[in-house]
């Protein structure tokens, strides 16, 4: 061999034991907590069997864990794949030279040559396209802000081979908004806080190493577990801290977390509040300090008219993992987030009294004002005019049983939102001129229509929100007809109120109209002028009947009437309303049901006196996604037979079924594409024997006469749940025919044995409850992707067989099974539940 040969030779053999030096170790820490769920749901998302290529992106704020649990993840699956890349702290290359650095990271680590030269970031793409595309690889991108990272690493799913799967934690969410057209399978996981067991616990292992606190410093473990909201770093921050300190020291500890995170956490946090715009900073800071938990519509409109953008801003939040927004449009934020917001503005007031602009205490409130003034100022107190001369600026002010006193003449000329909360039945501030007011919430107050207040706030004629919830002294509306740019109107639980004026129809501009738990027996004629409304809520109201000319409210969106006791007719003009997605009427008196807009999307229908139950069989609704019905009407149907004459089979979500005298369903006739079903408290049902063939998800409950289910054409079901209260069904036919089902929970059943139920290969998760004569089970061996077994009150089983050999069994849960003789060497269970059985 030549001199040069030999030269070649051991360069090569330099080049491979680099890369075996270099393969990817990942440090994965010795204190987990409450990771198995979240590792399970990721890696049920990257479901390394499938051969196509996904992108998945674990999202979440700073400190939640996103690299921990893609960590664990790597790990777990990183022997499937030809070739892995782990590449950390994405976010430091945010310029060209650094990220091309990384770049040249992920050739070497795939096409294994440390020596691979990439001269820019364009032939980094180049190469990655042209190499990787027939290798099945692991990628892990952590900590990507940016999506000229990802461009520059995993732009498209043609650049990978067959079974690909690259892994990316982020804060923003947004950075996958441009690669879900490039990748068919790009999928979010949204990461998860610590529930409270799991938090203690984590804490103690970095405070104390062990599993719990000693019982001497269990209460002051618990309060600083609540201060930290279950976020796993700044329990692991304050547990490290705390580990062989005083008890002093962790009372100080407790103070200091009251004002704000400690140190390690807030350092991380801020990453995300520095890289928001000076406008988002501004609604991050309002809601932190004050503005969590309540309505998103109402602020808004403040932040609207103070030039914020709030729907940019909204979304960046979202996007960023730092606000949610509830079920009832609340906002939503980290206590942590909460405790960030609020030291920056306190520091911010501390450099400079004048420059704070929020006072979140409000025990501090009367003392700052005394010494501030404020630019764009939001507070919570009550006080003088002479407090408020000071603060020419305030936007938001939120009192509680306080009081204004004196001459407001130059005071609060700059107020957008008034929250005055249990209001006394005398204002005691004269000239109270809020003329640029937007916002006025009076709920729970002692206000009623002759209350002198009114006449100062008609100044306010840009006001958009007006809340009386709550007021019980109020039999009439007030006066309204100054407030004509008025977009919300909420009356609910204005428990004395019996009616609207006719000059509703002057507020042209409503929006939404709530008068739920009202005395109101109709609504006026007039209220049809509202050209804008769009939500309309009378749930629980009194109301007895609809203005004939309802189909007039052309914008009309969305109607609720839950609990509608009185209501006997849905007027037939109802079919004009071209807009209308959301229509319930609960607990009514309807005995038949009109043509209904062909718009809607979800309908909410039941009565305890319908005469004709097969009146919904000539419903047409080509859009529609839930359907829910509770007839006490009708005997046997041998069809439930859903109409659509432009789309035949147009059930395409979920559908909810209450028939209480009802005794057999044959058939769901035109229900093909129904995902989710429910039937529930159908008290006479006694057999069901044809289900809609597309269903995904069955849900049977408190049907006490059920004795027979026909499952033979649900090859695609994923969940079935068979839940009673009393001891039914005997007979439920066709289990085996449930190939793609994962999901199995049966309570209270009178079946001796589950025939079919050893075919279920796919099942994940197999809970049984109350089945006094269960006495065989088939052999669980067939169950190899079986996670939870669950077997409760089954006194009759006698045996387990090949429960040994469940190697995806993470949880098993068995009691009161008093016949089980024996079980065998589970040891390698991840977890396990046992009474004695």
């Amino acid at each position: 061999m030549s001199r040069h040969s030999h030269g070649k030779l051991a360069k090569l053999i330099a080049q491979k034991v680099l890369l075996k030096l270099k393969e990817p170790y990942v440090h994965i820490t010795d204190n987990l907590v409450g990771m198995d769920e979240s590792v399970n749901e990721v890696v049920n998302l990257l479901d390394v069997k499938s051969t196509d290529v996904r992108l998945i992106g674990i999202c979440g704020m700073g400190g939640i864990g996103k690299t921990t649990l893609a960590k664990v993840v790597y790990h777990k699956l990183s022997t499937n794949f030809e070739s892995q890349s782990f590449i950390a702290d994405i976010r430091e290359a945010s310029n060209g030279s650094s990220l091309l650095n990384v770049q040249r990271q992920l050739i070497s680590d795939i096409i294994g040559d440390v020596g691979f030269q990439v001269p820019n970031l364009d032939s980094g793409m180049a190469m990655i396209q042209n190499r990787f595309g027939r290798k099945k690889v692991l990628i892990f991108l952590d900590d990507v802000d940016h999506t000229r990272q990802l461009t520059a690493l995993a732009a498209k799913e043609e650049w990978f081979g067959l079974g690909s799967r690259i892994i990316v934690t982020t804060r923003d969410k947004s950075v996958f908004s441009k690669f879900k057209g490039q990748f068919k399978h790009c999928l979010i996981y949204e990461a998860k806080e610590l529930e409270n067991f799991e938090a203690l616990q984590l804490f103690s292992k970095h405070a104390f190493r062990r599993d719990s606190p000693p019982n001497a410093f269990l209460s002051l473990s618990e309060e600083v577990i609540t201060k930290t909201s279950g976020l796993p770093l700044a329990i692991e921050v304050a547990g490290s801290f705390l580990c062989d300190k005083s008890e002093l020291v962790w009372q100080d500890t407790l103070k200091k977390m009251h004002h704000g995170p400690l140190k390690g956490v807030k350092e991380n946090l801020m990453l995300s509040y520095e890289a928001l715009e000076c406008y988002q900073q501004q609604i991050f800071l309002d809601i932190a300090c004050f503005l969590a938990g309540y309505n998103k519509s109402y602020a808004a409109y403040m932040w609207h008219d103070c030039e914020f953008f709030p729907e940019e801003g909204i979304v960046v939040l979202l996007l960023m993992s730092l606000v949610k927004i509830g079920e009832n449009n609340e906002l939503w934020m980290h206590d942590q987030l909460k405790d960030l917001g609020r030291s920056i503005e306190q520091q911010q007031f501390l450099k400079d009294p004048t420059k704070g602009s929020r006072v979140y205490r409000q025990e501090e409130g009367p003392d700052i004002v005394q010494r501030k003034k404020g630019t764009g100022t939001v507070a919570v107190f009550g006080g003088t005019s002479k407090d408020f001369i000071k603060m020419p600026d305030i936007r938001f002010l939120h009192t509680t049983s306080g009081t204004l006193c004196g001459d407001f003449e130059d005071c609060l000329s700059e107020l957008r939102w008034l929250c005055w909360h249990q209001f006394p039945t005398k204002l005691q501030a004269t000239n109270f001129c809020p003329k640029n007011l937007l916002i006025l919430d009076l709920s729970w107050s002692s206000v009623d229509e002759h209350w002198g207040g009114w006449t100062q706030f008609k100044v306010a004629t840009r006001l958009k929100v007006l809340n009386l919830s709550c007021c019980d002294k109020l039999k009439e509306t007030p006066d309204l007809s100054a407030f004509l740019f008025l977009e919300l109107l909420i009356l609910r639980r204005c428990s004395e109120l019996t009616t609207l004026p006719n000059s509703i129809e002057m507020l042209q501009c409503l929006v939404e109209l709530d008068v739920s738990y009202t005395s109101f027996t109709e609504l006026p004629n007039t209220i049809v002028n509202l050209k804008s409304l769009k939500l309309l809520k009378m749930n629980s109201s009194h109301i007895q009947k609809l203005p004939k000319a309802i189909g007039m409210m052309e914008k009309l969106e969305e109607i609720y009437g839950e609990n509608c006791k009185w209501l006997e007719m849905i007027p037939i003009d109802i079919v004009k309303l071209r807009f209308l997605k959301i229509l319930k009427f609960t607990c009514t008196r309807l005995k038949n049901v009109p043509k209904l807009p062909q718009s809607l999307v979800s309908l909410c229908l039941s009565s305890s006196t319908a005469e004709k139950i097969l009146e919904i069989s000539n419903l047409n609704l080509p859009s529609i996604r839930n359907l829910e019905f509770c007839f006490s009407g009708g005997d046997n149907i041998s069809s439930v037979f859903y109409k659509s004459e432009r789309r035949p089979h147009a059930l395409y979500s979920s559908s909810s079924m209450k028939l209480p005298s009802v005794t057999g369903i044959s058939s769901f006739g035109g229900w093909l594409h129904c995902t989710e079903l429910q039937l529930s408290e159908c008290k006479n049902l006694r057999h069901i024997l044809r289900l809609p063939s597309g269903l995904r998800k069955l849900e049977i409950r408190d049907c006490p006469l059920l004795e027979v289910i026909d499952l033979s054409n649900l090859e695609y079901l994923l969940e079935l749940r068979l839940i009673n209260d009393e001891i039914c069904v005997s007979d439920i036919q066709r289990l085996e025919d449930l190939a793609s089902l994962r999901c199995l929970r049966v309570r209270n059943c009178k079946s001796s044995k589950f025939s079919g139920l050893e075919r279920l290969k796919n099942l994940r998760i197999l809970q049984l409850w109350m089945c006094p004569f269960l006495q065989t089970l088939p052999n669980l061996s067939n169950f190899k992707n079986l996670q939870e077994f669950v077997l409760w009150c089954c006194p009759k089983l006698i045996e387990i067989e090949g429960l040994d050999r469940l190697k995806s069994l993470e949880r098993l849960d068995i009691r009161h099974c008093s016949s089980l003789r024996s079980l065998p060497n589970l040891s390698h269970l991840k977890k396990l539940k046992m009474n004695r059985w």
